[in-house]
């Protein structure tokens, strides 16, 4: 999620991919700074690459069916690691999900790397044969590296459960299409995969986090769109391998699927999968979608320039009122000053917000409020009054706030945070919850709108 108050969720950057007959594929994925600065433009070339890595390794072998297993290279990575993200591929249940959904099981081992430092990283990268320079490059910022059925996941650059979550079951997907697959285009191969490192990710995270997530990502590409610089699919493999790409393509490769899902049912997947098995990847896509990539990439693209002009129909917000708040709920719509003001009463209720930035609710109505915080552009704001204030970590406790970001007519959880006497953002959070006020969904009031419609593919 962007802004100052909230880490990177997760990292889409492409940079690149490349085949040889014994290894495979190449995947390497920057991680950004923040949400809303996606995508690094660089190329990983490949030297001459070597399975066998040096240096002291030490691992614990588990079963999904085929073989995973887990090393650690370098220093600083205690056994303990090992053993959390095995449990984190079995809570997310990571190596079913993918089988599932590409329809083929990985046939032999695959091997994840754990290093802790970049200098680790950096290091396990040349020993799988990585130029010195693409090493050095992957190692200050790629939160993933795939080479055939090895993954090299860097835990400094995946700092939270939902990051692993995500890159662990994104990379184990270029592993089982590696697997299986000797001929794929970049924005079915990257495509496949994001698609996967979002399903693993939604499995553990706040569902108003994960679906803001998605918006946000969805929100680069829209703007890109705006901008007149989209590529084609068809031509993206050739950009990346010539480091050539403006963009996160990752991103646009992740829609794509989400489309065809949308409009052929996820099982096509696995049509997809099977045809490209023994077909060449245009022959594949035709005989399993009945038409050409081309043909469908205008469709795809005319989705996208008709998403990025529907302006916003505003939204609804579920939200859960614990028995322990007592106090008023106020409504600040993006550029007014002035919010809408309810009294709170527990259990789930809903708030609308118009697109002419009226608001109601199910609640009892106690009129409108000056708002501390200027109008925003773009930005709406659901704050909370509390009837009595309380104290929180020594301090007088103020109010709490919770932001909305609202762009391209989709509206996105940003963050949360109490205001305190002498403190006015104490203990920010990304998840929607606050002095047990609950966010537990944001609706879109934007029927029309065709990039709504293909996130919800990850539902599919």
């Amino acid at each position: 999620m962007g802004g100052l108050l909230a880490a990177s969720v997760m990292a889409l950057g492409v940079i690149g991919q490349a085949w040889d007959d014994s290894h495979g594929a190449l995947g390497a994925h920057r991680q950004a700074a923040s949400v809303s600065n996606r995508g690094k433009q660089e190329k990983a070339s490949l030297a001459s690459m070597s399975s066998q890595a040096e240096g002291i390794h030490f691992s614990l072998p588990f079963f999904f069916g085929p073989q995973v297993k887990i090393e650690a290279f370098g220093s600083g990575v205690p056994s303990s690691e090992i053993t959390h993200v095995q449990n984190l591929l079995n809570r997310v249940n990571s190596i079913q999900r993918i089988r599932e959904f590409l329809g083929v099981r990985m046939n032999h081992t695959a091997t994840i790397v754990l290093v802790k430092n970049a200098a680790d990283y950096q290091t396990e990268l040349r020993q799988l044969g990585v130029s010195a320079g693409d090493a050095s490059s992957l190692s200050e910022d790629s939160n993933g590296f795939t080479l055939g059925s090895t993954v090299v996941i860097p835990l400094f650059q995946n700092p939270t459960d939902v990051d692993l979550a995500n890159v662990l079951t994104h990379e184990l997907t270029h592993v089982d299409i590696n697997q299986h697959i000797a001929n794929i285009p970049s924005w079915m191969n990257e495509g496949m995969a994001v698609y996967m490192g979002m399903n693993g990710q939604k499995a553990i995270e706040n569902p108003v986090d994960f679906a803001s997530d998605e918006k946000q990502d969805a929100e680069d590409i829209l703007q890109v769109v705006q901008s007149n610089q989209l590529v084609p699919l068809t031509g993206s493999e050739a950009a990346i391998l010539s480091g050539q790409e403006t963009y996160d393509y990752e991103l646009q490769d992740w829609l794509a699927v989400c489309y065809l899902i949308e409009h052929y049912g996820k099982s096509s997947i696995q049509t997809l999968v099977r045809h490209l098995e023994s077909e060449n990847p245009n022959q594949a896509f035709y005989d399993t979608y009945g038409e050409t990539v081309s043909a469908f990439n205008a469709q795809f693209t005319k989705a996208l320039k008709q998403s990025a002009s529907v302006s916003s129909g505003g939204a609804q917000l579920e939200i859960s009122i614990s028995p322990s708040y007592r106090g008023e709920i106020v409504v600040q719509p993006a550029n007014q000053a002035v919010g809408r003001a309810f009294k709170a009463e527990p259990g789930t209720h809903h708030l609308t917000v118009t697109a002419s930035g009226q608001v109601q609710a199910d609640l009892p109505p106690d009129g409108t409020r000056k708002s501390a915080i200027p109008a925003t552009p773009g930005t709406m704001y659901v704050s909370l009054l509390p009837q009595r204030f309380g104290t929180v970590a020594g301090q007088r406790l103020l109010d709490a706030q919770m932001e909305i970001q609202i762009q391209n007519g989709l509206y996105t959880f940003e963050n949360a945070w109490e205001e305190l006497e002498n403190n006015p953002m104490y203990n920010p959070s990304s998840v929607p919850d606050v002095l047990g006020v609950a966010i537990t969904a944001i609706h879109d009031e934007a029927p029309d709108d065709p990039i709504l419609t293909m996130l919800n593919a990850e539902n599919a």
